[in-house]
């Protein structure tokens, strides 16, 4: 039996993740299939609700506006784990035996791109589900994290996100300020941060986790200044290595297939 996965979100039919999985499953050798499903918010608990009986089903991954939808779903089959209801966001959705479980590959993701990495101090802009997942990874270092938001709406989501360690939230309009940060991430769409380049700064390094159009404006001028830059496109890659590793349930090595994913994505940019 061909297993099958997809991508929901609306829109997503420009979603580069069927690339991915399914390059990840030839490299594998895994009989598997995956999609991108158009899928708006309001319909995500009632489409579950019919495929998550379905045999042949290994997984879903969520892009928006689904993430915050499905920490709030009411499904007796479906487990939201205390990683997705701290950050109030889940982008995956796998199964464990005879039960589905959800988490955030993000927080994985953001882990594995930023473990190697020394620095003092962190500043986010953005406060939505990759925001807080970004929180979550690095708040258990202990450093410094400065959040930079529009609305104080998700002010609770980003201190819960913080996991109980300090965290300072600041008005957008103080976001020049994050330049002086050593790690800046950045989790809004390029068109969202256009007033952010006239005061660019090149920290030490640079985040960002959009990556269309390519390059976005932010991380143009992170490489223009010969800085330290983690892509989009790199982080897309590292949350899917660990979505498909728990969709497939197989063995293999994380950094290996990161490289890989990364290539091909790299490849058609």
């Amino acid at each position: 039996m061909i297993k099958r996965a997809a991508v929901l979100g609306s829109p997503v039919s420009h979603s580069l993740s069927p690339l991915i999985h399914n390059h990840a499953y030839s490299l594998l050798g895994f009989s598997g299939n995956y999609q991108a499903i158009e899928v708006k918010s309001g319909q995500l608990a009632s489409y579950l609700e019919q495929e998550l009986l379905k045999e042949d089903l290994l997984g879903f991954s969520l892009t928006m506006p689904l993430k915050e939808e499905l920490t709030a779903i009411s499904n007796p089959a479906l487990l939201v784990d205390s990683r997705s209801e701290e950050i109030n966001s889940a982008n995956t959705i796998y199964r464990d035996g005879d039960i589905w479980r959800t988490t955030s590959t993000d927080v994985d993701g953001f882990e594995f791109l930023t473990k190697d990495l020394s620095f003092s101090s962190v500043a986010i802009l953005g406060a939505g589900g990759t925001a807080r997942a970004a929180i979550a990874a690095l708040a258990p270092r202990g450093i410094k994290i400065e959040a930079y938001r529009r609305s104080p709406d998700r002010d609770p989501s980003l201190i819960n996100s913080a996991l109980g360690f300090n965290i300072e939230i600041r008005d957008w309009e103080r976001s020049a300020q994050a330049w002086e940060s050593e790690l800046v991430i950045n989790t809004i769409p390029s068109d969202q941060v256009l007033s952010m380049t006239k005061e660019f700064k090149a920290p030490k390094f640079f985040f960002d986790a959009t990556y269309w159009p390519w390059p976005p404006g932010l991380s143009k001028l992170q490489l223009d200044a010969g800085g330290s830059l983690i892509s989009g496109l790199q982080l897309l890659a590292a949350q899917a290595v660990f979505q498909i590793s728990l969709m497939t349930e197989l063995d293999f090595d994380k950094k290996w297939l990161f490289e890989e994913l990364l290539l091909k994505l790299e490849a058609g940019k």
